[in-house]
């Protein structure tokens, strides 16, 4: 019998809290934009007027206006950095019918929230561990029409 160890290394460990501090720290820079816009969008929800408003637009630089989300921040980055316009999930570009040629890396961003559960090791020296259940955001990517090829019928 095969035994496979299924748990990550420590390499891939390292790799993995590599990219998400390089994903935090591209996010860094759009959590007040995301802030102002949602503050603008409560502000015209309960009434405000374009007069109340354009003092705080005039905070937002023109590209991220409207952006509610630091995934919608990123996508305007990843939009300016390639000219392209269309961004997809990997499995997205498959329902369309396209597969992402071999080579091609992703552009990261945050995923839905995941709930996970870890133990960690009982106050008490013979005591069950504790469980605990945490939401996190993990990492996810997406691919341009560029990166993509039309799936070839067998």
């Amino acid at each position: 019998m095969i035994k496979i160890n299924l748990l990550p290394q420590e390499e891939q460990k390292k790799a993995a809290a590599e990219k998400r501090a390089a994903l935090c720290r591209a996010s860094a820079p759009f959590r007040e934009i995301v802030q102002k816009n949602r503050a603008i969008q409560a502000a015209l929800f309960n009434g405000a007027s374009a007069e109340e408003i354009a003092p705080m637009l005039d905070t937002i630089p023109a590209q991220y206006r409207g952006c509610t989300t630091i995934n919608a921040c990123l996508e305007v980055e990843y939009r300016a950095l390639t000219g392209q316009q269309e961004f997809h999930s990997f499995k997205v570009w498959k329902e369309k019918g396209f597969s992402v040629k071999k080579g091609e890396h992703g552009f990261m961003i945050w995923s839905t929230p995941k709930r996970m559960t870890i133990e960690r090791e009982a106050a008490e020296e013979g005591a069950d561990p504790e469980r605990i259940e945490i939401e996190r955001f993990a990492i996810s990517y997406l691919f341009h029409a560029g990166q993509v090829e039309p799936i070839k019928a067998a």
